[in-house]
């Protein structure tokens, strides 16, 4: 099993990770109700996700929610798949399915509506997932995928570095590098003519610095491996210097956007 399969055999580790957004974002305006704000969705849409995890945009929206909607909720781990049945209860509009999103098991020309939220930097072979995505579009239908930016929460990284630079691990965003806000345009132009980015305003302040550990811990087996027992207390405690020294907060950078193709 890779590391991603690892990650997102179930949502534990999603869960502690959307915690810190949810609590010490300074936009005090939701991600997942942002990110609904700037779906522009008709009536009676079929609506397909790839990645869907543990369905909290889902969830979160859910009164929001046209009942004239068609969603179909997808994602490889099928562990992610009843987190996001048991999140969202009963809803006659949404159906879950486990699926290759490299080989979409659906027909051409199926969706409205096509989203994939924080999850093509996972996938190796990106141009045959968009590739798939514009295929069971339908004419005239809309790709909604966010990602992350080259700077985001570049803190924690250094942070690491400052504690120690032999750990053994670090918090590069290579996800960025492989589908983020620099580059994902380009990516998308391959299969869509028009592909615009709006970008999530604001960053994050900290006052718990255990939010922090948790969230790097929870990041790879080999965090959990490392900042364990007596050196994850040590790195708490060079945290609280960190904080003292910043005035009682750890602040930290957040690049999210939204690319809407068309």
């Amino acid at each position: 099993m890779g590391n991603v399969e690892k990650q997102y055999q179930n949502s534990s580790n999603l869960a502690i990770r959307t915690k810190i957004h949810e609590r010490y974002s300074t936009n005090k305006k939701d991600w997942h109700e942002w990110l609904f704000d700037h779906y522009k969705i008709e009536s009676g849409s079929t609506i397909l996700e790839l990645g869907a995890g543990d369905g909290t945009f889902w969830m979160k929206n859910k009164d929001r929610i046209p009942e004239d909607w068609k969603i179909t909720l997808s994602d490889f781990s099928n562990g992610m798949l009843k987190d996001a049945q048991r999140k969202i209860g009963n809803n006659l509009s949404i159906t879950f399915k486990a699926i290759d999103i490299q080989d979409i098991p659906f027909e051409d020309n199926s969706f409205d509506t096509v989203i994939a939220n924080h999850m093509l930097y996972h996938v190796p072979n990106r141009l045959q997932v968009i590739k798939e995505v514009r295929r069971v579009l339908k004419p005239g239908g809309v790709f909604y995928s966010s990602t992350i930016g080259k700077q985001h929460m570049v803190e924690f990284n250094e942070l690491l570095k400052g504690f120690d630079p032999n750990l053994g691990f670090d918090l590069t965003n290579v996800q960025a590098d492989a589908f983020g806000l620099e580059n994902g345009t380009e990516q998308l132009e391959n299969f869509f003519d028009q592909v615009q980015l709006t970008c999530f305003p604001g960053g994050l302040l900290i006052d718990d610095v255990r939010a922090i550990a948790d969230y790097i811990w929870s990041s790879s087996a080999k965090a959990k491996e490392v900042l364990s027992g007596a050196i994850r207390e040590h790195f708490i405690d060079y945290l609280n210097e960190e904080k003292k020294k910043n005035g009682g907060f750890i602040e930290i950078t957040k690049a999210t956007g939204l690319f809407e193709s068309r």
